[in-house]
């Protein structure tokens, strides 16, 4: 099963632009999420840690956003600041090698909000970061959520724990009802998945067995 990113129905940008970072062929994670992610499909997908679910998600981003658009088209929750720095580093690099002008803003919690709001006046098209902030900034109209058209929760089990889960849920209400929901994680738990699945919409369960020595 050595799938090429051809055949996946990326962008030739996006390949060029990842054999630029080393990258010629898809993960397993990879290459079951994309195809459907690419339809428009809600993905849960489960793969252990660097197995390539955060390329999984951006891959599936990049190409759905409408760059001719000064909009903000997707939001990235992740469940800690390294992390939301991580995956906005990534996009930046991808965006950089493929010379795609997507562009895309961290917005987390601790750091000044008025320049996150200087920002956010560029109309950047992904936004990462923490939910409590994103949260906030919708709150204070500062972050318009009806043009998102994809929100991806990474380690979506910790954002649906006690502590996330109603600001994540309240960050999901102030989307359309037609927006695409990606849940990725390493372990998702079935209740997380319940606490889920009044928010997906037949979702494509992918679950990548981790390789066994």
């Amino acid at each position: 099963m050595n799938e090429t990113f051809i055949q996946l129905g990326i962008n030739p940008a996006l390949i060029s632009g990842m054999e630029k970072a080393g990258i010629t062929f898809p993960t397993q994670i990879q290459a079951e999420a994309i195809p459907p992610a690419l339809t428009g499909k809600d993905i849960v997908g489960q793969s252990a840690t660097g197995t390539g679910k955060t390329l999984a998600f951006l891959l599936a981003l990049f190409h759905k956003i409408d760059v001719s658009k000064r909009e903000m088209q997707a939001i990235i929750l992740a469940p800690t600041h390294e992390l939301a720095m991580q995956i906005f580093h990534a996009a930046e690099l991808l965006a950089k090698n493929s010379a795609m002008p997507v562009t895309a803003a961290p917005i987390i919690g601790d750091v000044n909000i008025v320049r996150q709001i200087d920002k956010l006046k560029e109309r950047p098209h992904i936004i990462i970061g923490s939910s409590g902030r994103i949260l906030e900034l919708i709150q204070k109209r500062k972050i318009n959520a009806q043009t998102v058209k994809t929100i991806v929760l990474d380690e979506a089990d910790r954002l649906l724990d006690d502590n996330n889960r109603s600001s994540v849920e309240a960050i999901i209400k102030t989307t359309q009802k037609d927006r695409q929901l990606m849940l990725f994680s390493a372990t998702i738990t079935s209740a997380a998945m319940e606490k889920a699945a009044g928010w997906l919409k037949e979702p494509a369960v992918i679950a990548v067995q981790p390789e066994t020595a």
